[in-house]
C-alpha cells in the first residue's frame, strides 16, 4: 500500500507542477460586476463571452466574474434571462487593470414563458471550495425544488427516485430504505447537508423532510474529492432553501392510510442578512394489519449573512422528532423476524452545521466548516412468542471540522487542499451491538488541482484516510452467534489507511458538445466489527473505476448525456446472504469478500417543448454484474441489470399535470428469507417491476398563489419486492393544498 501512496503522490505533484508552466500563452485576466440597473442587486448566472471566440464565463451569486481575454480589441456579450442583451468594447491589455460594472436593463416581455438558450464553455477560473470536477459532468444529476414537489416526494430518499442508475431497496418503508448508484455499496453514497460532509447519515435520509430541499446533486462517479470521504460510491449532496426575498408557504396533504403531510415556511432576506424556518409534520398508519405506524416531525433553520466583501457566514441545523413502527415481515420472511414486533418510540436526532468563507487576494478562498449531530432512540423489540418487551436506548453524536483552501496557481490552474477531522461516539452501542461502546476518531487530508488549456480541462486529486480507535465493541460473531457477548473489543489501536485518487480531462468539441474521461480507485476498509462466517475480519477491499462519456446541451435547455462506466472491486466488501441470531435475538447479517466487476452504460436527456407547454426526462442505465465463483467470473445475479425513468411535466394556463415511470429489472436476494423456503424454490426473485406515478394540480393566481392537487403512486397496484418480505403496499391516493 505505502508504494501505491507514495506513486499516486508523486504523480499528483508532478502533474501540478508540469501544469503550472504549460500555459504561457498570452491571457489577460478580465474582473467586472454585473448587476441589475433599476435595483443596484446583482446578476447571477449571467452569460458572458468574448465575441468571435469561445471564450466565456458566467457570472456568481454576487454578480462577480472573471474572464480570461487575449491582447487586442474585444467586444464582451452579456445576456442574461428577463434582461437586455448588452455589449461592451474593451481594448486589452490597456483596461484590464479596472473592474467592469455592467448594468444590465429588466426587458418587460408580456408572453407566457421564457424560453433559456445555453451555451456551455470551457470554465474559467473557478475557485469556489466545492466545485466539481468537469470531468464527471455527465455522471451528475441535478434534482431541484419543484422536481421534488411535482414528484409528491416525502424525504430525502424519495426525492432520489428518479436518479439515472438510482436502487433503492425497502424493508417496508418504514424500517430502511438503501440508497445506491450504479449497483455500488458497502459503504453507502455519502451526504452532505449545504457543502457539509455528514458521516453517519444513511439512516437519517429516511426521517429528513424533502420539503426543505432547494436541490439535491448526485454525483454517481466517486471523483468527488474535496466534497468529503466519498467511499468511492458516489456522493448525495443536500443544499437546503435560502430565500432571496420574503418567502411564505403552506403545504399540506392527505390520502388514504392516514398518509398526511403538513409544512409551514418563512423565509426573508434584509440587506445582507437571509434567514428561512420551517416545520413539517409527516406519518402515515402502514399496511393494513402489519404495523408501520409513524409520526414524524422536521424542524429546520438557516441563516446565511454577507458580513463584508470578503467574509461570508452560514449555519444551519434540524431537529428530527418522532417514533416509527417497523413494518412486519410477511411469507417467506424468516421466523425469527416474523416473531418480532419492533419500533423506535421516541427518537430524536440534531444535525446542526455551520461555514465560514473568507475571499483572499487574486482570487484565493478558504472555508471553515464545522458540525455536531446528535441521535437518541429507544428501540422496543417485542417477542411475540415469549410475549415479553426488550427496551434498549441507542444514543450516539458525532463532531468534525473541515478546513478547504482554493489557490490559483496561475490563470488557468486552480489547486485546493484541506484537511478534516471527525469524532464519533456511541457509548452504549447501537441497535445489533447494544452494550458494546463505540469510541472512533478519524482523520483525512485532500489535496486536488484543475488545470485548463485551450479546449482541454484537466483535473486530478488525492484523499488520505487514517483515524484511531479508542474502543470498539461493535463485532456481531465470533464463530457463531453464542460468542457475541464474549468477543474482546478492539482498544487504543490505529484505524486501517484508506486512500483515493481521481483524474479527469474534459475535450470541448464545440460550444455545446464536449467529451469527459474520469478515473477514480482506492481503498476501503470493512466496517469495524463486521465478520465472516468464519469469524475473521474481511480483506480490505480496492476498488477501480472508469467513466468515459459525452454531454451534449443545445438551445432551450436541452440536454444529453452518455456515460460508459467500467468498476473492478477486488476482495469486495459485501453481505453473504447469511445470518445468525445472537443471544438477545438480534439478527446479524454476515459478509464476504469476493471479487467483482460492473460495466455498463447511463443515458440521460431532459427536452423542452415549449409549444406543448410540456417537458419531459428519461434516463437509463444497463449493467453488467460478475462475481467471483470458485476460479471464474460468474454473472451477479443480486445485480438489476437494467433501470428505467422518464417524467412528462405539463403546466399552462394553471394547469399542471405530471406523469412519472419507473423499472427495475429483476435480481435475487435470499436475505431475511425462510432457509426453508429457499432449500426448495431457489433464489428469492426480487425487481422485475414497472412503477408508475402521477400528479396534478391548478394553481390560482393572484396576491397569494394557491395550488390544488392530486397524487397517485403505484397507479399499476402492483405489489412488488425490493427486499424479500416486505411488499409495496399498492396504490395510494392523496390531495392537497399549497399556498405561497
Amino acid at each position: 500500500m505505502t508504494v501505491k501512496i507514495k506513486f499516486c503522490l508523486l504523480c499528483l505533484l508532478s502533474y501540478i507542477l508540469s501544469s503550472h508552466y504549460l500555459n504561457a500563452q498570452q491571457q489577460y485576466e478580465l474582473k467586472g460586476y454585473v448587476y441589475d440597473h433599476e435595483t443596484n442587486e446583482p446578476v447571477p448566472n449571467a452569460n458572458i463571452i468574448i465575441k468571435g471566440t469561445k471564450s466565456g464565463t458566467s457570472s456568481d451569486a454576487e454578480g462577480s466574474f472573471v474572464l480570461l481575454a487575449g491582447p487586442g480589441k474585444q467586444i464582451i456579450r452579456f445576456t442574461s434571462v428577463g434582461y437586455a442583451e448588452k455589449e461592451l468594447q474593451i481594448e486589452v491589455p490597456a483596461d484590464n487593470y479596472r473592474i467592469l460594472r455592467i448594468g444590465m436593463t429588466p426587458q418587460k416581455i408580456g408572453i407566457e414563458s421564457v424560453d433559456v438558450f445555453g451555451r456551455m464553455y470551457p470554465a474559467g477560473r473557478d475557485t469556489s471550495i466545492n466545485r466539481l470536477p468537469v470531468s464527471i459532468m455527465p455522471a451528475i444529476t441535478k434534482i431541484e425544488a419543484a422536481d421534488i414537489e411535482k414528484q409528491g416526494a416525502v424525504t430525502l430518499v424519495d426525492a432520489v427516485k428518479y436518479v439515472p442508475g438510482g436502487w433503492t431497496e425497502t424493508r417496508g418503508r418504514k424500517t430502511k430504505q438503501f440508497f445506491s448508484v450504479r449497483g455500488q455499496k458497502y459503504p453507502y453514497p455519502n451526504y452532505s447537508i449545504d457543502g457539509i460532509w455528514q458521516k453517519e447519515f444513511e439512516e437519517t435520509g429516511y426521517f429528513f423532510s424533502a420539503l426543505d430541499i432547494e436541490s439535491i446533486e448526485i454525483v454517481r462517479s466517486s471523483s468527488a474529492l474535496v466534497k468529503g470521504l466519498s467511499g468511492l460510491t458516489g456522493v448525495v449532496d443536500v443544499k437546503t432553501k435560502k430565500p432571496e426575498r420574503e418567502d411564505v408557504s403552506l403545504i399540506a396533504k392527505y390520502g388514504e392510510l392516514n398518509n398526511y403531510t403538513a409544512k409551514l415556511q418563512y423565509g426573508n432576506k434584509i440587506e445582507d442578512l437571509s434567514f428561512n424556518a420551517a416545520a413539517t409534520l409527516f406519518g402515515t398508519d402502514g399496511p393494513p394489519d402489519r404495523n408501520g405506524r409513524e409520526r414524524i416531525a422536521n424542524f429546520h433553520g438557516n441563516i446565511n449573512w454577507k458580513i463584508n466583501n470578503r467574509l461570508n457566514l452560514f449555519a444551519g441545523a434540524t431537529y428530527i422528532h418522532g417514533s416509527r413502527e417497523f413494518v412486519n415481515i410477511i411469507e417467506p420472511g424468516a421466523p425469527n423476524i416474523a416473531n418480532r414486533e419492533e419500533k423506535y418510540d421516541p427518537l430524536s436526532t440534531v444535525v446542526t452545521y455551520m461555514k465560514a468563507e473568507y475571499k483572499g487576494n487574486k482570487g484565493s478562498r478558504t472555508e471553515l466548516q464545522a458540525n455536531f449531530t446528535h441521535r437518541d432512540a429507544d428501540h422496543s423489540n417485542y417477542n411475540i412468542a415469549q410475549e415479553s418487551t426488550t427496551i434498549t436506548g441507542e444514543k450516539d453524536w458525532e463532531y468534525g471540522f473541515n478546513v478547504l483552501h482554493s489557490q490559483p496557481l496561475s490563470q488557468s490552474n486552480t489547486l485546493r487542499f484541506g484537511g478534516l477531522y471527525n469524532h464519533w461516539e456511541a457509548p452504549g452501542g447501537k441497535r445489533y451491538y447494544v452494550g458494546r461502546s463505540c469510541n472512533v476518531h478519524t482523520w483525512s487530508g485532500v489535496i486536488a488541482d484543475e488545470h485548463k488549456t485551450g479546449r482541454f480541462l484537466f483535473d486530478a486529486g488525492f484523499r488520505l484516510i487514517g483515524g484511531y480507535i479508542v474502543e470498539w465493541g461493535g463485532f456481531g460473531i465470533e464463530g457463531s452467534a453464542s460468542g457475541f457477548q464474549n468477543v474482546e473489543p478492539i482498544e487504543n489501536e490505529a484505524a486501517p489507511v484508506e486512500w483515493q485518487s481521481a483524474f479527469g480531462v474534459t475535450y470541448l468539441l464545440s460550444g455545446s458538445l464536449s467529451a469527459h474521461y474520469n478515473f477514480s480507485g482506492g481503498t476501503i476498509a470493512p466496517r469495524k466489527g463486521s465478520l465472516t462466517g468464519e469469524g475473521v475480519t474481511p480483506e480490505t477491499e480496492g476498488r477501480f473505476q472508469h467513466d468515459l462519456g459525452l454531454r451534449y446541451k443545445c438551445p432551450r435547455n436541452n440536454e444529453f448525456s452518455i456515460s460508459a462506466f467500467h468498476t473492478t472491486r477486488t476482495n469486495s466488501i459485501d453481505y453473504s446472504g447469511s445470518t445468525v441470531i445472537t443471544d438477545n435475538d438480534m439478527v446479524l447479517e454476515l459478509y464476504e469478500n469476493l471479487d467483482r466487476q460492473s460495466y455498463g452504460i447511463e443515458l440521460s436527456t431532459k427536452i423542452n417543448v415549449p409549444s406543448l407547454h410540456s417537458s419531459l426526462f428519461a434516463n437509463g442505465m444497463v449493467m453488467k454484474g460478475k462475481k467471483e465463483s470458485g476460479s471464474d467470473m460468474a454473472g451477479d445475479n443480486q445485480l438489476p441489470k437494467v433501470i428505467l425513468n422518464s417524467g412528462l411535466y405539463y403546466d399552462y394556463s394553471g394547469i399542471d399535470a405530471n406523469l412519472f415511470v419507473h423499472y427495475t429489472g429483476p435480481y435475487t436476494n435470499n436475505r431475511f428469507v425462510n432457509p426453508a423456503w429457499v432449500a426448495q424454490n431457489g433464489d428469492f426473485p426480487l425487481g422485475d417491476f414497472v412503477s408508475l406515478d402521477a400528479t396534478a394540480g391548478y394553481t390560482f393566481k393572484g396576491k397569494f398563489s394557491k395550488r390544488i392537487f392530486a397524487e397517485v403512486k403505484n397507479i399499476l397496484d402492483k405489489k412488488y419486492y425490493t427486499v424479500a418480505g416486505y411488499p409495496d403496499v399498492g396504490r395510494l391516493f392523496q390531495f392537497g393544498i399549497r399556498i405561497n
